[in-house]
């Protein structure tokens, strides 16, 4: 039988199959890293902490400006994207990509990856 661990790690290798996805992870809302597919010179437990502020914020101002509930924060650079959605009460799934990504199909593919991970959560 997989463990936690493993099926939640099946969702982010499914999202890392798509070209132009260069790594994923699942956070606890406080930023500790659950888990997490991302490249080696990523420090992993470092984007969680900048994961579940940046959702925080976010999700903070829905709120304030009653614009109704966050369905995600992406921060577009030059060389790349950092998408993130809640995963469930205690989780939020994030996506680094190359900066010419297909946004519509990580979009429907993070939201079947959210519904596996809210399954295993």
């Amino acid at each position: 039988m997989a463990s936690k661990e493993e099926k939640l790690k099946e969702p982010l290798d499914d999202l890392k199959d798509i070209q132009g996805v260069t790594g994923a992870a699942v956070v606890r809302r406080d930023g500790l890293l659950i888990v997490s597919n991302l490249p080696g010179d990523i420090n992993s437990d470092q984007l969680a902490a900048m994961t579940a502020s940046t959702v925080g914020s976010g999700e903070t101002a829905s709120d304030t400006l009653s614009i109704g509930k966050l369905q995600q924060v992406t921060v577009e650079s030059e060389q790349g994207k950092l998408i993130s959605t809640g995963a469930g009460e205690e989780g939020i799934l994030t996506v680094l990509t190359d900066s010419d990504i297909n946004m519509g199909l990580v979009l429907v593919e993070m939201k079947k990856a959210v519904k596996k991970i809210k399954r295993v959560m």
